[in-house]
């Protein structure tokens, strides 16, 4: 019997694990709006720290990819033929490469500006439009979960409420996009962030769990008939 189900479970703990400890790395980031001085002076003393957290976040992003990928093939196996697993599937190496990206700039900019001292002089301007790119990048999250609402509620390949929270998420993410865009939640925006971060470690952690596990009723219910 194969275990791909439980692998692509594992990848995605895998991915909370590493993002949470790449966000302990990075410790008191300066927030948007933050003066020159004050970002020069983070980035020239966290130099490795940040590094080392956008390599966690890289592979966290390659284990999310892993994991959608497998959540694509659960909802297939389930019977959803159409276009849905493809959106799935296509959604998270999407938003995966976009990730990918801008953490791989960041690290960039980071080691060169504080290899550089002249160069801190210019942080702000990249560290606030790779912190903006960041959080308007993640509206490309609400494609795959979007998705994965529609499959899984159809399907019931996993418990109904997943699907719920799965397109909650895709709607906040899109709204939090809006707002870093229109100003309009900046004020609030480190709490904001925190709380679509909670929420999609705990729906992501949750459909891991059960892929682990192999709890998947409607799965297991069709290899039954056709045992």
């Amino acid at each position: 019997m194969s275990h791909e189900m439980r692998w692509g479970g594992i990848a995605g703990i895998a991915a909370v694990a590493l993002a949470v400890l790449g966000r302990l790395l990075l410790g008191s980031a300066p927030p948007l709006g933050s003066s020159g001085p004050v970002i020069a002076e983070y980035l020239s003393g966290h130099r490795t720290a940040i590094v080392t957290a956008m390599l966690l976040y890289a592979a966290a992003v390659v284990a999310a990819v892993w994991f959608g990928i497998t959540l694509a093939a659960l909802l297939r196996r389930a019977g959803e033929s159409g276009v849905v697993p493809m959106l799935v599937a296509g959604g998270f190496i999407l938003a995966g490469a976009v990730g990918l990206f801008i953490v791989v700039v960041f690290a960039g900019m980071t080691y060169a500006m504080a290899t550089h001292p002249p160069l801190l002089a210019l942080a702000a301007g990249p560290y606030t439009a790779l912190t903006v790119a960041g959080l308007l990048a993640g509206v490309a999250s609400a494609l795959p979960l979007g998705a994965a609402a529609i499959g899984i509620a159809r399907t019931h390949a996993l418990p109904i409420w997943l699907a719920w929270l799965a397109g909650v998420l895709a709607a906040v993410r899109v709204l939090a996009a809006l707002g870093v865009a229109t100003g309009v939640v900046a004020p609030s925006l480190v709490a904001v962030q925190a709380v679509i971060g909670i929420l999609a470690a705990a729906w992501l952690l949750a459909t891991s769990w059960l892929l682990v596990r192999e709890h998947l009723p409607t799965t297991s219910a069709v290899h039954t008939r056709h045992a």
